[in-house]
């Protein structure tokens, strides 16, 4: 074979190969439901379900009262229940016993079937969430099926669903949420997409405070478009400014309607409304003054002291400087303080959290620099240190973690007898080295979030040339919300890998619709 045929052949070969791999992402691009679901039913299949340590338990198994309505959101917390209580009524039904009562606000027992149950209704969140998000950022089959193929390789967001615990619902809400807003900038011409958008908001809001900060987005994507249309010095039409208005007020409600089923809900558990985000912030508090010497954690201490005129913020201050890493010892030291002072005991618990909290603001305020440089070097962490790997194996190191608590507190943990990936140090470690050692789950290992953030950039900037740059402000609006939402939790307590997740879930959810933009060819927003 001559030298020229040979030069003749490789393009061709080149073209048969690209032309069988866009029929391939075209094919997934025709059903993305089937396809994203192959990745719940490997780890259904491969994994047990496990277990997010003392967060899960308080979430899903304690009665309600402050740990579940004020600490953790009630959205997850009592909706999460159901398939305990469908377990149990299936049971029931087989053996011919009478259906058990639905009593989601008491201690649950729940046996491995409703655990199960849990497990596959979380999984079914994340698809249908994906399915949605697919369907709404590309129109073309290899749009959706390239999308689809960048799903299911974020292995992290699978591995969330895997383990009880809020971090589950709250990736399949945030999704959910970008879906609705990209329908919504696209065109609002239908009140059930802005009904869906609150929906959203709402479930975000319900599985994770901080995600309160997921307000911001679909207002900030409005503005910059009414921004750029001052600079280009193009008239604003009044559905234009609708949008922002909408946007504004459907965040308000969902905010509104979360705080009230919050205040009903503890009015019920008999207990008083109060914020619980002083032993949030007296982690961050005791991270900081760990980095401080005796004698500058001394000073610090009484110059706080000294200002504050209420004697309980004063004995929380000196408490939060010496127990502030134990909850436990740190309620029961203002507790004590408070008793004698007087304080009648039906008042105790809530003046605590609320001394707690503002003795934790008076650390924060103080602005110091090594307080500024501890926040600062755990919001670079989050995104050259992160990966998709490292989130993945976090839920089996925390299910671990739930191993190590049942074994030292047996009591606590006897509602969860039938959970067997628990039962011992020894089948938790093994799950972990499972996991760590699982070439799905440890997809992109050495990429860090701060790549996935630089890629969505390079996609802003074609878009831009293309003319696009709606789209691209959107995605790049989605992920500085997710910044802004990281360096608020960075701020508010120690770093942990898991706070990282929505990081990685905004790139994902801003690569997918840059994605089925370019390659759609269609970006151009209809007001």
């Amino acid at each position: 074979m001559s030298e020229r045929s040979q030069t003749v052949r490789a393009p061709q070969a080149q073209r048969i190969v690209f032309d069988i791999a866009v029929k391939a992402i075209s094919a997934v691009g025709r059903h993305p439901a089937l396809f994203l679901l192959l990745p719940s039913l490997y780890l259904l299949l491969v994994y047990p379900p496990i277990w997010k340590d003392v967060d899960a338990l308080g979430q899903l198994i304690w009665q309600a009262g402050w740990g579940n309505i004020l600490h953790y959101p009630p959205l997850y917390c009592f909706t999460g229940r159901i398939p305990f209580w469908l377990a149990d009524s299936i049971q029931a039904l087989l053996s011919g016993q009478p259906l058990p009562g639905l009593h989601l606000f008491s201690e649950q027992h729940p046996t491995w079937l409703g655990i199960e149950f849990l497990i596959i209704a979380q999984h079914a969140g994340l698809i249908t969430a994906l399915t949605v998000l697919v369907r709404t950022a590309a129109r073309s089959q290899l749009s959706r099926g390239a999308i689809t193929i960048s799903c299911i390789a974020a292995s992290s967001l699978y591995a969330q669903q895997q383990c009880a615990g809020s971090e589950a619902p709250s990736v399949s809400a945030i999704i959910l949420l970008t879906a609705a807003g990209l329908w919504l900038y696209r065109s609002s011409s239908s009140r059930l997409r802005w009904i869906v958008f609150t929906i959203a908001l709402f479930a975000a809001f319900g599985t994770r405070h901080i995600n309160y900060l997921f307000v911001l987005w679909l207002p900030l994507v409005m503005i910059g478009h009414l921004l750029w249309s001052l600079w280009q010095r193009r008239r604003i039409l009044t559905p234009e400014l609708a949008k922002l208005g909408l946007a504004v007020a459907c965040g308000g409600f969902a905010l509104l309607a979360d705080t009230l089923i919050v205040r009903v809900l503890i009015a019920q558990a008999g207990e008083e409304y109060r914020t619980d985000l002083g032993f949030v912030l007296s982690d961050r508090v005791t991270a900081f003054l760990y980095k401080l010497s005796d004698s500058e954690r001394a000073a610090l201490v009484e110059k706080l002291v000294a200002a504050e005129p209420d004697p309980i913020i004063q004995a929380a201050i000196r408490a939060e400087s010496k127990v502030g890493s134990s909850h436990a010892e740190l309620a029961s030291t203002i507790q004590d303080a408070l008793r004698q002072e007087g304080i009648a005991e039906n008042v105790i618990q809530v003046r605590g959290d609320v001394s707690v909290f503002y003795a934790a603001l008076a650390y924060l305020r103080t602005l110091h620099p090594k307080l500024i440089d501890l926040v600062l070097s755990d919001f670079l962490h989050g995104y050259v240190r992160e990966d998709n790997s490292k989130l993945s194996l976090n839920r089996f190191l925390a299910n671990r973690t739930a191993a190590r608590m049942r074994k030292e507190d047996p009591q606590s943990w006897l509602p969860l007898d039938q959970l067997h990936s628990i039962d011992d140090q020894k089948t938790a470690s093994a799950l972990v080295t499972r996991a760590s050692t699982d070439p799905y789950l440890m997809l992109w290992g050495p990429i860090p979030i701060a790549v996935m953030v630089l890629v969505n950039l390079g996609l802003t900037i074609f878009l831009i040339r293309r003319r696009q740059g709606e789209i691209g402000w959107l995605a790049q609006a989605l992920l500085l919300t997710g910044a802004i939402l990281y360096f608020a939790n960075c701020i508010c307590d120690y770093f942990n890998d898991r706070y990282t997740l929505p990081l990685l879930v905004c790139a994902l959810a801003a690569f997918a619709v840059q994605v089925g933009a370019l390659l759609d060819g269609q970006g151009k927003v209809s007001s």
